[in-house]
């Protein structure tokens, strides 16, 4: 798993995804980044790591295709099934709900299987 910063790769191996095949790049657009997928990338200068809870979208507006998640605290014991049950359940804690740009994720983006 080449270019993945440290931390994202900490966060993968404790929730024990250290496997390049549970690992999966996807395209920047709906059809990659779904509601329900855990996702990764660097947005700016870090690293995120974000369960998707709303689609790419385009805004009209801005023009930007934008979507929203919640930003996975990397030093919390989250796993992809405890998120994935928070989202069914509709428990996520709304202060890491996040909106991105994608325009502006430098990079691929990367789903956890």
């Amino acid at each position: 798993m080449r270019f993945i910063s440290k931390a994202i790769l900490n966060f993968l191996s404790k929730v024990g995804v250290n496997s390049d095949q549970r690992i999966q790049m996807v395209p920047k657009s709906a059809s990659g980044i779904r509601p329900g997928s855990i996702v990764f990338f660097k947005y700016q200068e870090s690293s995120v790591v974000l369960l998707v809870v709303s689609p790419v979208v385009k805004d009209a507006k801005t023009g930007n295709r934008l979507f929203t998640g919640f930003k996975v605290p990397l030093g919390e014991d989250y796993t992809p099934e405890s998120l994935t049950n928070l989202y069914k359940n509709k428990e996520l804690p709304t202060d890491n709900y996040r909106t991105y740009i994608l325009s502006k994720i430098k990079g691929p983006v990367r789903r956890i299987k």
